[in-house]
C-alpha cells in the first residue's frame, strides 16, 4: 500500500471553501485504496488564517490529519508592500536605458525577486513553518506529495522539498496574483500536475509552457447528496416554492455583490414569490432584502435538501477552477445560472446544455425568466449525462492510479 500525503492550507468538516473540500473528499476516497495524511494548518478560515483547532494530530472520516499552527495571522499590509516590489521588479521596462544599474544596485543589497518572493509567501500565509520541517523530516516516508492550489505558503514552501514525488493540483485560473514571478519557477517544480478542467490546463500551459510535464486532467467523482428531509426545505423556508440558490462562500471575490444587484433589480422589474437563498459562510454584509434569505454554513444533507428544491443554482463567480457545486447541482438534475466571464463555468454550461450564462443584466433576467417559465426536464437530462460521463470516481480514481505509477517509475 502506497503512503499519501495532501499538503493544504486548511483541512476539515467545518471548513468552508472549494478546494478545501475537494482535497478532503479526494482524501477520503483515496484512503479507502492508500494510507492517506494530511498535512493542514490550524485555520478555519482564510481571511485572517487564525488558529481555531488545536496543533494536534487526529482522524477525520478514516484521515490521519495532522494540523500546525499558523505562526501569525496573514499580514496584509507588508503582503501588498511585498507585492508591489514584485510587480516593479517583474516590469521589463525597468531594466531599460540607465534603469539597469539602479535594478542591479537594489540585487547587490539584497532586494531580489528571490527575497520578495520568500516574504511575499509567508506574509500572504497560511505562515506553518513547523508543517514545512515536518515535511523536510518525513516526506521520505511517504510514495507520493499532493499539493493542492498554488497560491499559499504550504505549498510554495513545501513543493521545493521532494518535487520528485511530488503531484500539484493547482487549481489555477487567471486572477491577479498567478502573474506574479514566484509563480513561474513553481510551475516548472513537480513531477506531475493534475488539473480540474481543460480550461485551467490550456491557461497553466499558455501561462508557464510547462507541457513537458507530465500531466492530466483528472476532474472530481460528484454523487448526489442524501436529500435530508421532505419537510426541511418548508422548516427552512416557509412555504417557498420558487428560489434561486447560491453556495459557496457569500464574498464579493465570489460575485456575490454583483449578485445581489442583479436579483434585487429583477425583482424589482418581476415582482413575485421568488427568493434567492444563501448557503455558505458571510465575508461581506447582504442587503437586507425580504427576498433575500441567508441560511448560514449547514450540513451537506441540508445542502442537497435545498439544492434538490431549487429552481435552478446561480453562480456569480468570475474565478473558478472547477465549480464541485456546479456538478453537484447538475448530478440532481438541477439546471445553473452562471457568471459567462468564468471559463470553467462557462465550459461546463456550453458542453452540458444544462445551464444558461450571463453577462450583464439583460441576460440575468432573460436566463430567470427562462428557468420560471420553461420546462426543464431536458436541461436535468443534459445535466446528469454529463456528471455519468466526465465526472465519476471510477474515472477519477484511475487516473490517479497511473499518476502513482508514474511517479514509481520515474524516480
Amino acid at each position: 500500500m502506497k503512503k499519501i500525503a495532501f499538503i493544504v492550507q486548511r483541512y476539515g468538516v467545518e471548513v468552508n471553501g472549494g478546494a478545501e473540500y475537494f482535497c478532503r473528499v479526494l482524501a477520503e476516497r483515496l484512503a479507502k485504496n492508500y494510507e492517506v495524511d494530511v498535512l493542514t494548518s490550524c485555520a478555519l478560515e482564510y481571511v485572517t488564517w487564525a488558529n481555531w483547532y488545536p496543533a494536534e494530530t487526529t482522524r477525520i472520516n478514516g484521515v490521519q490529519v495532522h494540523r500546525f499552527a499558523t505562526q501569525y495571522e496573514r499580514q496584509v499590509k507588508a503582503s501588498s508592500r511585498a507585492e508591489h516590489k514584485l510587480k516593479k521588479w517583474s516590469r521589463p521596462e525597468e531594466w531599460q536605458g540607465l534603469g539597469w544599474l539602479r535594478m542591479w544596485g537594489r540585487a547587490l543589497v539584497g532586494k531580489t525577486v528571490r527575497r520578495y518572493s520568500r516574504l511575499w509567501a509567508t506574509y500572504q500565509g497560511p505562515y506553518t513553518p513547523d508543517l514545512i520541517a515536518y515535511l523536510k523530516r518525513n516526506h521520505q516516508d511517504y510514495d507520493a506529495l499532493i499539493f493542492i492550489t498554488y497560491l499559499y505558503y504550504p505549498t510554495i514552501a513545501g513543493l521545493q522539498i521532494a518535487p520528485h514525488k511530488s503531484i500539484f493540483i493547482p487549481t489555477a485560473h487567471d486572477e491577479p496574483p498567478i502573474y506574479l514571478p514566484v509563480f513561474r519557477p513553481l510551475f516548472q517544480k513537480p513531477r506531475v500536475i493534475l488539473f480540474l478542467t481543460p480550461a485551467e490546463k490550456q491557461f497553466v500551459h499558455q501561462q508557464f509552457q510547462n507541457e513537458a510535464i507530465y500531466n492530466d486532467i483528472v476532474g472530481v467523482g460528484i454523487e448526489p447528496g442524501n436529500v435530508a428531509s421532505e419537510k426541511l426545505t418548508p422548516y427552512l423556508l416557509g412555504n417557498q416554492t420558487n428560489y434561486l440558490l447560491y453556495i459557496g462562500r457569500i464574498d464579493p471575490a465570489k460575485g456575490c455583490d454583483t449578485l445581489f444587484d442583479l436579483f434585487i433589480r429583477y425583482k424589482e422589474k418581476n415582482p413575485s414569490s421568488l427568493k434567492l437563498i444563501l448557503v455558505g459562510q458571510a465575508f461581506m454584509p447582504i442587503p437586507e432584502h425580504p427576498a433575500i434569505q441567508p441560511v448560514g454554513f449547514v450540513d451537506e444533507q441540508t445542502k442537497a435538501t435545498l439544492l434538490a428544491g431549487a429552481n435552478a443554482l446561480v453562480m456569480p463567480s468570475p474565478y473558478e477552477s472547477l465549480s464541485m457545486v456546479t456538478l453537484e447541482s447538475f448530478a440532481v438534475g438541477i439546471p445553473v445560472i452562471a457568471n459567462a466571464a468564468c471559463a470553467v463555468l462557462r465550459d461546463h454550461i456550453e458542453a452540458s446544455q444544462a445551464g444558461l450564462l450571463y453577462q450583464n443584466y439583460a441576460d440575468f433576467e432573460q436566463a430567470v425568466d427562462q428557468i420560471l417559465s420553461q420546462d426543464t426536464t431536458q436541461m436535468a437530462r443534459n445535466a446528469q449525462s454529463y456528471v455519468q460521463q466526465y465526472y465519476t470516481w471510477e474515472t477519477v480514481l484511475a487516473k490517479f492510479d497511473r499518476a502513482f505509477a508514474y511517479l514509481a517509475n520515474n524516480k
